[in-house]
């Protein structure tokens, strides 16, 4: 995957790692680390406005909680959120300052994203250049830290690959019927 540099009209285009919460909370081996999610954040021209679109390609987690290739969130960049961000500090207990703001939607399950749908949100800058997006209803949200898949990878230990099987089953996702009590 090339490294896509930002032009300076699309300063949020690239990859991006984060995790659902707040305040963003460093691992420690107490705790069970959440699930990453990798988003790559690209721009879409439609009907005149311009929009960032945050598509999920990866989530480290046992099962997937959001479908890979699934739009996380869509935000207008020409329309600014008038909507606060519901947190004055971070992790640190420092005042949080809000470089920008931008309104959109994020993805919604409806019966495990068999009926899925979009909820309004906001797109917020922070000063430290990480972003986070905020459901409007549930308070929700996904923070997320620009990543440079060149330094990743340069840190990982590579493992070779299995080698191929005649007959190979993987169990992708249990269905439940969501009518039945």
């Amino acid at each position: 995957m090339p490294l896509q540099v930002p032009e300076q009209d699309q300063v949020y285009a690239g990859l991006w790692g984060g995790a659902l919460g707040w305040p963003p909370e460093k691992s420690s081996q107490n705790k069970p680390e959440k699930a990453l999610f990798f988003l790559l954040h690209s721009y879409w021209e439609s009907k005149g406005q311009q929009l960032l679109i945050g598509t999920k390609i990866l989530e480290g987690a046992r099962y997937a909680l959001h479908p890979n290739g699934s739009a996380m969130f869509i935000v207008n960049i020409n329309d600014p959120s008038s909507d606060p961000f519901p947190w004055e500090t971070d992790r640190d207990s420092f005042p949080m300052n809000i470089q920008h703001a931008f309104a959109g939607e994020g993805i919604a399950r409806g019966y495990g994203f068999k009926y899925p749908g979009a909820k309004s949100g906001s797109l917020f800058v922070l000063q430290n250049g990480d972003l986070a997006f905020v459901w409007k209803e549930s308070r929700d949200v996904l923070t997320l830290q620009r990543l440079n898949l060149q330094e990743l990878l340069k840190k990982g230990r590579r493992i070779p690959s299995l080698p191929p099987i005649d007959n190979f089953s993987y169990l992708m996702k249990s269905c439940l019927n969501v009518f039945t009590s």
